[in-house]
């Protein structure tokens, strides 16, 4: 009988910085960075909501030669590192590993019912350069390093977006209304970098005492609330909460628990006496794009989740398998939706109903399953073993399940995912030479 049973972890000798895998982490950021940034973000962000929607999915479908080359070296590199021979000796556990392998092949095998089989297939060549990059680090780097590639990748990214985003506002003073820090990026996918560096930072506090990275979760904490992301704040605040509830005593979790439940119990008390102020600008972050009654429809994501359940209901053979891997949004379903909902839309903002537009009910079952899982896995080697990196691991899936709920970034290859993908294929295996700082 599969079981969650956990490795004996020992402690391992702290590393000085110089040794990190510093050349693995610049590879990723190089590529990740040459695939996605655009040093127009801003521009881009604005223009969104006033161009013609055939111009953002074609845009989006077509991809650019930096896009297309980058996935392509980044498969290269992936592959390489996977044929070196490694002294490292694993075995799977099926309970999380069967599930992420059919779901791969699931996804692989629905360009054979796929309702655009040329946009499947080179989506999926993406998707596998970039998963066999995410099996080679698994192969090659226990938990610890993970973190520290995150660490450099991500950090690295939201330098250069500060960077760029102060030349932006140097040349263009938007109102605070109508500002978002994007850096290089959509400011959600700028949110989630954000969570990597936060999650990263004090994974590595823990284990080496060096206030730097204290610094540098501040620095990513005002860079999040920049974004005014606001799936991207909770996913982020659920999952350090979640590393720190994992990473720490028992009875301090306990402690941590009953004053979270006090403070949540006052505030609605004070909310109910009409003690508080109006939180509706608070839930907005200050954005002029976000109004009463879009709040409490979570910016028409409800409007969105509605119209995509219906057309994708019109065939009744799409729900147990799909319309393809990252087909649906195609220009006619984007058109519609954008009338829906009277705004540019060409995704479904939330990641499961992604997975069920593209691979139906059986793909995001599958997903759904393995992740559950793999959360339960790092969680329990979390408290048994007293491990921060397995608190780590199953914060960032932790993160990963709330921001998937109203968003669908973690489904786009790009760095926050490339690291979830990672912290879910080391769940399927355990090496008998793994070290986890205890």
């Amino acid at each position: 009988m599969t079981s969650l049973s956990v490795p004996v972890y020992e402690a391992a000798p702290r590393s000085a910085i110089w040794s990190w895998p510093w050349r693995t982490a610049l590879i990723l950021f190089v590529l990740f960075g040459v695939a996605n940034w655009a040093w127009d973000i801003s521009q881009r962000w604005y223009e969104s909501s006033s161009g013609d929607v055939d111009a953002l999915v074609g845009r989006i479908s077509e991809g650019t030669m930096n896009r297309q080359v980058a996935f392509a070296l980044m498969g290269v590199y992936g592959v390489s590192m996977l044929l070196i021979p490694s002294e490292r000796s694993a075995k799977f556990k099926l309970l999380v590993a069967y599930p992420l392998v059919v779901f791969v092949g699931w996804a692989l095998i629905s360009v054979l019912w796929s309702v655009d089989r040329g946009q499947t297939m080179k989506r999926l060549v993406v998707f596998l350069a970039m998963l066999s990059t995410v099996l080679a680090c698994v192969r090659r780097y226990d938990i610890r390093e993970l973190a520290q590639i995150a660490f450099i990748a991500s950090g690295l990214t939201m330098l250069v977006g500060m960077g760029n985003e102060a030349r932006i506002l140097a040349t263009d003073s938007p109102s605070f209304g109508q500002w978002r820090f994007g850096g290089t990026m959509h400011p959600n996918h700028a949110g989630m970098n954000c969570a990597v560096v936060m999650l990263s930072s004090l994974y590595l506090f823990r284990i080496s005492k060096n206030r730097f990275f204290l610094v540098v979760f501040g620095a990513g904490t005002l860079v999040l609330l920049l974004t005014k992301s606001r799936t991207a704040l909770m996913a982020t605040m659920t999952a350090c909460a979640a590393y720190l509830m994992l990473a720490t005593t028992a009875s301090r979790a306990v402690w941590a628990m009953l004053i979270a439940g006090w403070l949540i119990a006052s505030v609605l008390w004070l909310s109910s006496m009409q003690l508080m102020p109006d939180l509706n600008s608070a839930i907005s972050m200050g954005r002029d794009d976000i109004k009463t009654a879009d709040v409490k429809k979570l910016t028409g994501r409800t409007d969105i989740w509605k119209f995509a359940i219906m057309q994708a209901g019109r065939d009744p053979n799409r729900v147990w398998v799909g319309y393809g891997y990252e087909t649906f949004w195609t220009a006619d379903n984007a058109r519609a939706v954008s009338q829906y909902v009277r705004f540019k839309i060409s995704e479904g903002h939330s990641a499961y109903l992604e997975w069920y537009l593209e691979l139906g009910l059986i793909g995001v079952g599958l997903y759904g399953f393995a992740f559950l899982v793999s959360i339960a896995r790092w969680s329990i080697a979390a408290r048994l073993l007293h491990s921060p990196a397995a608190a780590l691991a199953a914060a960032t899936l932790i993160g990963a399940l709330i921001h998937g709920l109203a968003e669908s970034s973690t489904g786009d290859a790009n760095l926050p995912t490339f690291f979830i993908y990672a912290s879910l294929a080391a769940a399927c295996v355990l090496r008998e030479d793994e070290e986890l700082y205890s």
